[in-house]
């Protein structure tokens, strides 16, 4: 769509006349081909003001289907697969990168310490976990 830039005394004349009839800046915009700032930006310039008591002229709006809440996913657990899990400060670049609800000696947390998949920060175990490709 094509927007002018101007506003000459024949736009101008027809924004005096739509405002008159109480059309909101959107309808006006649409009808004029200009963007709604700049219908509104007008209106304030000319100091126009719009009938009282009429109800403004808007846009028809579509009304939207109620949308359908999604269940709630729960996720289990977080386990340690069959490797021994790692303290946080000793994970090396090959460890599962995934977080346990378990704690070290020194309170830190322990990470499962499997050695990860290729490509993933995760053990084909926790990949499956936390992986989602698209599925809801």
């Amino acid at each position: 769509m094509v927007f002018q830039s101007t506003w000459d005394d024949a736009a101008e004349e027809t924004l005096r006349r739509w405002v008159a009839e109480g059309a909101s800046s959107s309808v006006i915009a649409d009808a004029m081909h200009r963007t709604r700032s700049a219908v509104s930006g007008k209106i304030a310039r000319l100091k126009l003001k719009r009938p009282e008591g009429l109800s403004p002229m808007t846009k028809a709006t579509t009304k939207q289907p109620p949308v359908a809440p999604k269940p709630e996913r729960k996720l289990a657990p977080v386990e340690a697969a069959s490797a021994e899990p790692v303290p946080f400060l000793q994970a090396k670049s090959f460890h599962c990168r995934a977080v346990l609800d378990e704690r070290g000696e020194d309170g830190l947390a322990l990470l499962c310490g499997a050695k990860k998949r290729s490509g993933s920060s995760w053990c084909p175990k926790h990949h499956r976990l936390f992986v989602t490709y698209g599925r809801a």
